[in-house]
């Protein structure tokens, strides 16, 4: 984390005013309305955390049982998991063999009648391809989720990811691009999305006592608030850091055989959130685990395909099978005959390293020392 005196500062003004939920203060509304403008989007709503940005963003679009969201297996779990708190079924699609972001072609060959949206995610900091999953989903009729939750700052063709579909999710936890401990940010350009997605934040209640559909308790903090408020001002120069720190990595390793730094698509302007490198098993002679053991600050980004997992494996969600035993659904998904191939492949070659703002020259030196010395071994 970046956190100094000035965020401390902006933390004592909000316990001294005594307002600490935004229902009475001004700070999560003042980091709202900048993170809007940041994003060129009409709105922002501030909520508790990433996950629950993108369940708000599920259910704000009305999508529930008996429904499809496809998603990428190579991703944190609250991608899928929100998908099932609102009784919807993950599809699983394959992803992009150098960007490892969901694969438009393989989105195309998984949409049914019942596929109500796609869930891209940008991931450590690049970008999808949102043209061709735009075009898709145009030429479809769904709706478009992006998980930008760890990709603050980055663009897609000029325009910032989270503001290209029709609802955009971050997330603020301490390993983000700027964090507010914990916490999240929903944006749309949608008048109504962005009046649901304040509903479900808050009960569904637009006034007191007033409950106009089913919700949650997911408000940001003023606390949170306040400290995104001063984290977003230093947003652009944290992620210049980043950046440097990626191609210093980069430059320092491009002429290993068997080692691939990350791959930057054309359309993108990337915000990395982490450095992710790819073994190459057969030319170093090791596996990711050998190489992982060898390499301690070397970090696992996901162990397995997220269908792979017990959740999906056996299915255990809610009582009784739901979502996948739910009438409106009618089919039946099972993810133990699943096969993606490149998402197994690059499950097994991939690492990744903190570049972080406090990360020093000497640290990044020493992790291109050490991927010299277990390539060439």
């Amino acid at each position: 984390m970046n956190l100094t005196n000035e965020e401390q500062k902006e933390v004592i003004k909000v316990m001294e005013s005594q307002m600490l939920t935004l229902l009475h203060g001004e700070y999560v509304k003042k980091f709202e309305e900048d993170f809007a403008i940041y994003h060129g989007v009409k709105h922002a709503i501030g909520i508790n955390t990433g996950t629950a940005a993108l369940h708000i963003a599920i259910a704000a679009l009305d999508i529930g049982p008996g429904d499809e969201v496809i998603v990428p297996p190579f991703t944190f779990i609250a991608t899928a998991s929100s998908i099932l708190h609102n009784n919807a079924i993950p599809i699983f699609a394959d992803i992009d063999n150098k960007s490892y972001t969901l694969d438009p072609k393989s989105v195309k060959e998984k949409i049914t009648d019942k596929t109500k949206a796609i869930i891209p995610v940008h991931l450590a900091g690049i970008a999808a391809n949102m043209n061709e999953l735009k075009e898709i989903a145009n030429d479809h009729g769904i709706f478009i989720i992006e998980d930008a939750c760890q990709s603050i700052g980055a663009k897609c063709n000029n325009k910032m990811v989270g503001s290209i579909g029709e609802i955009g999710c971050f997330s603020f936890y301490p390993s983000k691009n700027i964090t507010t401990g914990e916490g999240g940010m929903i944006i749309t350009n949608s008048d109504e999305l962005a009046e649901q997605c304040k509903l479900i934040r808050h009960h569904g209640e637009p006034s007191w006592y007033v409950y106009n559909r089913l919700g949650y308790n997911y408000r940001m903090t003023e606390i949170q608030g306040a400290i995104g408020g001063v984290q977003l001002k230093k947003m652009d120069d944290f992620i210049k850091i980043r950046n440097e720190n990626a191609r210093y990595l980069t430059e320092g390793i491009q002429n290993i055989e068997g080692i691939d730094p990350p791959y930057v698509p054309k359309y993108c302007d990337p915000a990395f959130n982490y450095w992710i490198g790819r073994i190459h098993p057969s030319i170093i002679n090791m596996n990711k685990m050998e190489f992982l053991n060898k390499f301690p600050r070397s970090k696992i980004l996901y162990p397995k395909p997220l269908y792979k997992t017990k959740l999906f494996q056996e299915k255990i969600a809610y009582p009784k099978g739901c979502p996948w035993s739910c009438t409106y659904y009618g089919r039946d998904v099972n993810y133990k005959d699943i096969s993606l191939p490149i998402v197994e492949q690059v499950t097994n070659e991939i690492f990744a390293l903190d570049i972080h703002p406090n990360i020093n020259r000497e640290t990044l030196d020493e992790n291109i020392e050490t991927i010299k010395i277990l390539a060439n071994k």
